[in-house]
């Protein structure tokens, strides 16, 4: 035998008796050594990868102004590195300049450059100055104000921030030190697709109308049905005496004042319960917010998208785009009864349905701008004064031939008489209003 296959063969030994010594000693080293098998109540109580509230809160779109122009975007690694920019910089206090007055509020809608960016449900600067904690002085005069926004501005021409609320006509401004130069970079990188808008032309909302047709690909996915006790996990304020009920036809669980259900037909999850000792600057995001955290990643990327006086919602959002589909899947709405008490109901619908993994698809829908969509509705006899908002979204269907995959169709959403519609069914309805 030469002496190479000799080196060769006592190497392979080596390799395997160090192989076996690792093996070893992986198995009785102490992390295992009298590691006792968890109870399902003692794994219902560990909650792994919490939702960050900086992700969950982050604004769904910017709009960059320069050169003239006005263009759209929604890629979440864009808005959230712009966003930790403002994060960085140092701001004047606080103060309000328009009041109320539509025709002064006008005035701040266009810039010769800066960004913008866009919430669709309205937030809280309380909220939003705690989250990126940003650590805003607010003038004497707002101090005991509960100021609210849906657009966030920056003026690189005059290094301003403003906080606009388009409902009430209000604009709350402060100086603004950023790194315009990171900022440019940020926004002008190469391969940064925008879609281009009009100012001039707004929704309700501050929704800027698409100029042009958009061409967006659609989805297909892997469903993945998440296990009940994650939501008796993330819901119940005390896990330990949960009382199971599998006499009814849906499964359920109960401690004292709360109730979770679970249809199994539909995969809905059901909660109703009592928050208790509520700290005085609780708000619903907060409250809400303490749910979706525990809810973990696992869920999807669910992120806020609008509210009403008394109910959030926050959907699973895809390539930037929230999801729209029947019976809560991929979204989580939580109803929280009086704002102010110390002691309040609350109730929370959602899916053990979850959208996982993507299946790689060519095919391509293309969808009008916006103005074309508004033109169609107004034919159809939509009253525009009804149209609260109008939004890109993907429509989670189901695909007949297998319950373990679903297809996503972007198509356009509207908010019509304060319920959301996609673009076909509501022509569907009006339609039929005109019949009647």
């Amino acid at each position: 035998m030469k002496i190479w296959e000799k080196i060769i063969r006592f190497g392979l030994v080596f390799l395997v008796m160090l192989s076996l010594y690792f093996s070893v000693n992986i198995w009785i080293s102490p992390s295992k050594k009298g590691q006792t098998l968890k109870s399902d109540s003692q794994v219902d109580t560990t909650v792994v990868n919490e939702r960050m509230d900086t992700d969950v809160f982050l604004p769904l779109s910017l709009v960059r102004m320069q050169d003239g122009k006005a263009e759209l975007n929604n890629s979440e690694n864009l808005i959230t590195n712009i966003q930790n920019e403002i994060k960085k910089s140092h701001f004047d206090a606080l103060t309000q300049v328009v009041n109320g007055n539509a025709e002064q509020f006008e005035k701040y809608l266009s810039m010769e450059r800066g960004f913008e960016l866009l919430y669709e449900g309205p937030l809280l600067l309380s909220e939003y100055d705690k989250i990126y904690h940003l650590e805003l002085t607010l003038s004497s005069e707002l101090r005991n104000k509960e100021i609210i926004f849906t657009c966030i501005q920056v003026d690189l021409t005059h290094n301003k921030l403003r906080f606009l609320d388009f409902e009430h006509k209000n604009i709350y401004e402060t100086a603004i030190s950023i790194d315009i130069e990171k900022v440019y970079n940020l926004m002008n990188k190469v391969g940064t697709q925008y879609n281009q808008i009009y100012t001039q032309e707004t929704l309700q909302n501050h929704h800027y109308f698409l100029t042009n047709e958009l061409k967006m690909k659609k989805y297909s996915y892997i469903l993945a049905s998440q296990p009940v006790t994650k939501f008796r996990t993330a819901f119940f304020s005390n896990t330990k005496n949960v009382q199971t009920n599998e006499d009814s036809k849906d499964l359920s669980y109960s401690n004292g004042n709360e109730r979770l259900t679970v249809n199994d037909e539909l995969k809905t999850v059901r909660f109703n319960g009592t928050l208790e000792n509520r700290k005085l600057t609780a708000t619903i995001y907060s409250d809400s917010f303490n749910y979706i955290k525990k809810l973990g990643t696992s869920m999807g990327n669910l992120r806020y998208f609008d509210r009403t006086k008394t109910e959030i919602n926050y959907r699973t959002f895809v390539e930037g785009y929230p999801v729209f589909s029947e019976n809560d899947k991929g979204q989580v709405s939580v109803t929280i009864g009086a704002d102010k008490a110390e002691t309040s109901s609350v109730s929370i619908r959602t899916s053990v349905d979850t959208i996982q993994v993507p299946i790689p698809s060519e095919e391509e829908v293309t969808l009008a701008s916006t103005e074309s969509v508004l033109d169609q509705l107004v034919l159809y006899g939509a009253d525009q004064n009804k149209i609260d908002s109008m939004v890109i979204g993907y429509t989670w269907q189901k695909i007949e031939e297998t319950t373990q995959v679903v297809d996503l169709t972007p198509e356009w959403y509207i908010r019509y008489d304060d319920k959301w519609y996609p673009e076909r069914e509501l022509l569907e309805k009006l339609a039929n209003l005109e019949v009647e």
